[in-house]
């Protein structure tokens, strides 16, 4: 089911007053899930994860309720929902928990993962996972996995073909946030923090050139009207954060955990089954919104790791940074 309805301040107390007013109602029967995309799993590849968690809870004590499209607030009033137990699953960005587990900066490190692949079994084979919410959990919160929107992440501009990092001098790209834009000044271009909701705008009035997504994200949002460029840099993958209510899931019986776990699972798996049937249409939509593909230069890639490295040095305090270094070496001696 999906839900466009109030206000996010209105629908958190509607929440937390039906739970002080209804005696014996059991919420929990009904999880809702909030996410910033629109509920269209041929476009959206978190509503492939909503879509793939409900089907999972068909049959079972839970029924789930898609919220899309910021129905529930904004980034961080959805994460205070979750610490607060009003919502048991958030598709979320990675960024609105680095407050609270700093670790989870590396995620976004440039160049740091040499695939989508590998990042998951980093996830998997690994004490990561375990280590990043460790601090989350007390506060509430739970990071049961990653989604991904897209493929890994690229440079869509207005101005030219990148093929080289040369090419990036004098582009202003939007930034996400300040650890984007620290990256983008050590490629040689310039950056601006812009929010997600303002970046056509800024695009269209030229306080942006363009900005670092996965290529899918243009033709998503129809900013290939002038986004005309696309090089996939594979600067790191487009990771999205599935955030669930940790005093909720607590409260479950084993066997109900049980069958949240492997909903999550369904919903994983059928992201990243949306992720790889993209990954055969996304270079035919592009060339059919006019858009010129363009690929790296031997060794430029090479160049961009080289050049954005002491970033990460910027980023992650050293104990964090050498938590990644070493789940990257564990999974790449195997």
């Amino acid at each position: 089911m999906t839900r466009t309805a109030f206000a996010p301040a209105m629908l958190a107390a509607a929440l937390l007053a039906g739970t002080a007013l209804v005696p014996g109602a059991v919420l929990a029967a009904e999880i809702k899930i909030a996410m910033n995309g629109v509920d269209d799993p041929q476009t959206n590849a978190e509503a492939a994860f909503a879509r793939g968690f409900a089907q999972a809870l068909e049959g079972s004590d839970f029924t789930a309720s898609i919220f899309p499209s910021g129905t529930l607030g904004s980034e961080q009033e959805r994460f205070d929902q979750v610490a607060q137990g009003l919502v048991e699953v958030n598709l979320a960005t990675v960024s609105t928990a680095f407050g609270m587990s700093p670790l989870l900066r590396g995620v976004l490190l440039p160049f740091m993962f040499e695939s989508n692949d590998e990042f998951d079994a980093i996830v998997a084979q690994t004490e990561l996972l375990d280590e990043m919410n460790e601090p989350l959990l007390p506060n509430g919160v739970r990071l049961a996995g990653f989604n991904y929107i897209g493929m890994p992440i690229g440079i869509h501009n207005t101005e030219v073909p990148v093929t080289t990092m040369a090419d990036l001098e004098g582009i202003r790209f939007r930034a996400l946030n300040a650890e984007q834009l620290e990256y983008i000044e050590a490629l040689g271009a310039n950056g601006t923090i812009v929010a997600w909701s303002e970046v056509a705008n800024a695009i269209q009035t030229g306080i942006a050139d363009g900005y670092f997504n996965p290529p899918n994200s243009a033709i998503r949002t129809g900013h290939t009207e002038f986004l005309k460029h696309f090089t996939q840099a594979n600067i790191s993958p487009s990771t999205r954060a599935v955030l669930i209510s940790e005093d909720w899931y607590a409260s479950l019986s084993d066997e109900e955990r049980a069958t949240i776990d492997a909903a999550i699972e369904a919903g994983i798996e059928a992201n990243r089954a949306w992720i790889e049937e993209w990954s055969g249409i996304v270079t035919e939509r592009h060339r059919e919104a006019g858009v010129t593909l363009s690929e790296l230069a031997p060794g430029e890639r090479d160049k961009m790791a080289e050049a954005t490295r002491p970033t990460w040095d910027e980023i992650m305090t050293a104990e964090d940074l050498q938590a990644y270094l070493d789940a990257l070496a564990q999974v790449r001696a195997q």
